[in-house]
């Protein structure tokens, strides 16, 4: 039997949890089935599970950049949207290619029969991936972590990867909705423009209050540890619209304000800033 890199890599993971797990009747019995095909090509040493696992890595992005392999990823946005900024700062993160497709929220182009097609709910950010449409971030992030691997948005371990989501869930839930423009358009035709920053202050402040406390132990320099993740994409949009845009004061949220000035020095953020964005009125 002839065993090829790929095949080599899953019998080495296999081979590598039977040894952390102690299990030696079935390690016992996995080295009798498999041993001589060692033997044969080359034990399952660090160097050939990377090598293994560089060509199935090299595979994975031949796939992901490869024309014959992707479609043509088109994005709708609108650059002062936080919820389209998140997209944007994740698509670069995974170094995908996408065409950028204005919707000016102010001129009222997402109630055209056209974007009605693409989202009846009339917001950005849609994501169209050949045949594939999506018109929610939170969605489109978890989309695009299932089909393009390179550059992972979400930790292996399940209680960081679940922290990942629970932070982004408080953004997009709790946070951002609350404060989204026609929200506020509406507050201030009922209410006036004082509430209205009550409003945005209280909503805001809250859902900080909460990210502080979840992430305050699991952050590093960013939100669950040393590397970029889902959380850290849904927050420094949030962060830096809550202080550029309503004033609010992260000195009360150390965690946070530490996290975004990392997320800021990173060139895939810059990118997906709004000022860059082809639609921005400067």
């Amino acid at each position: 039997m002839k065993i090829n890199p790929a095949m080599l890599l899953q019998i080495s993971k296999s081979y590598n949890k039977l040894a952390k797990a102690d299990n030696y009747p079935r390690w016992n019995y996995f080295q009798r089935l498999f041993g001589r095909h060692f033997s044969q090509t080359e034990t399952p040493t660090t160097n050939s599970i990377l090598n293994a696992s560089s060509m199935e890595s090299h595979n994975s992005q031949k796939k992901a950049t490869d024309s014959t392999w992707v479609s043509k990823i088109v994005l709708y946005s609108f650059w002062q949207s936080s919820c389209s900024w998140r997209v944007r700062f994740a698509l670069n993160l995974k170094g995908l290619s996408y065409e950028y497709r204005a919707v000016n929220i102010d001129k009222g182009e997402q109630f055209t029969s056209e974007f009605d097609k693409l989202n009846p709910l009339h917001y950005v950010p849609v994501l169209v991936d050949g045949d594939v449409v999506i018109s929610d971030s939170y969605a489109i992030l978890l989309y695009l972590e299932e089909k393009y691997h390179q550059r992972s948005l979400l930790p292996v371990e399940p209680q960081l990867r679940a922290l990942n989501l629970q932070a982004a869930s408080i953004v997009s839930s709790n946070m951002q909705p609350l404060h989204m423009l026609s929200v506020l358009r509406y507050m201030e035709e009922r209410v006036g423009p004082e509430e209205k920053q009550l409003w945005v202050n209280f909503h805001i402040q809250k859902g900080f209050g909460a990210l502080e406390k979840l992430l305050t132990e699991s952050a590093g320099k960013y939100a669950t540890g040393e590397e970029v993740y889902m959380a850290d994409v849904f927050l420094a949009p949030q962060i830096a619209v809550a202080t550029k845009r309503f004033n609010i004061d992260m000195s009360e949220f150390p965690t946070l304000r530490k996290i975004y000035n990392t997320c800021e020095a990173l060139p895939e953020f810059k990118a997906s800033l709004p000022e860059r964005q082809p639609d921005a009125a400067l």
